[in-house]
């Protein structure tokens, strides 16, 4: 089943200045897939408007059959910005919670959660996020973001700021939710050996045109 999917996508920030050109990208369920692009490439744009937080300029993209804006599309998905989407004030539990009322998913957090547990967040759950590390933080977005077990997760630079530990543990994670039936984009600044070993398929984004490298 198809996830999401863009066609002939088009994004200029002014007239003229083209930072998608043209874009074909289809994700089925179930499906890892790594962009690969340096900064300024167009991939974050890509991933913002797939979150719903950019408008494409021309062409077509849906999110579990809707607009990425529609609130059908919000409760589809998780999204993991390089900036931290957590609120400073709330504990690790409490944004967790709060972002699964907002989903309409139960909103009680455990330390046996199997994502907490994964994340090794048990400890820092009761913790402040504005006093988390960057690691930690990071940790904490993307348990917010499957809180309420979406069906896509759109993730950018993943393993950015992460020690090797922590990049093999999410990574290990990634690949597990994919074959448990999560359709992941994950978008990164150059291709990590651990992330494109668990893709499925891997595109390079060049001036704002995405290309597929390979299948898995």
């Amino acid at each position: 089943m198809t996830i999401a999917y863009a066609r002939n996508l088009w994004k200029a920030y002014r007239p003229g200045e083209w930072v998608l050109r043209g874009v074909e990208l289809k994700v089925e369920e179930g499906e890892l897939v790594v962009i690969v692009g340096p900064n300024g490439s167009g991939k974050t744009t890509l991933l913002r408007i797939l979150a719903g937080l950019l408008r494409p300029s021309r062409g077509e993209v849906r999110v579990c059959g809707h607009p990425p804006w529609s609130l059908e599309a919000k409760r589809c998905r998780g999204v993991v910005m390089h900036h931290s989407f957590l609120y400073d004030e709330l504990t690790v539990a409490e944004n967790i919670e709060l972002y699964a009322r907002l989903n309409n998913a139960s909103s009680y957090v455990s330390a046996s959660d199997p994502i907490v547990e994964k994340l090794g967040l048990r400890a820092r759950l009761s913790q402040l996020a504005g006093w988390l590390s960057f690691g930690w933080r990071r940790r904490g977005d993307i348990a917010r973001a499957l809180a309420h077990k979406p069906r896509l997760l759109l993730i950018d630079e993943p393993l950015t700021g992460l020690d090797p530990d922590a990049a093999k543990t999410l990574t290990v994670m990634l690949r597990g939710l994919a074959d448990s039936g999560t359709a992941i984009i994950a978008a990164t600044p150059k291709g990590e050996p651990e992330l494109l070993g668990i893709a499925d398929k891997v595109y390079e984004i060049r001036e704002g045109k995405l290309l597929e490298m390979g299948k898995r």
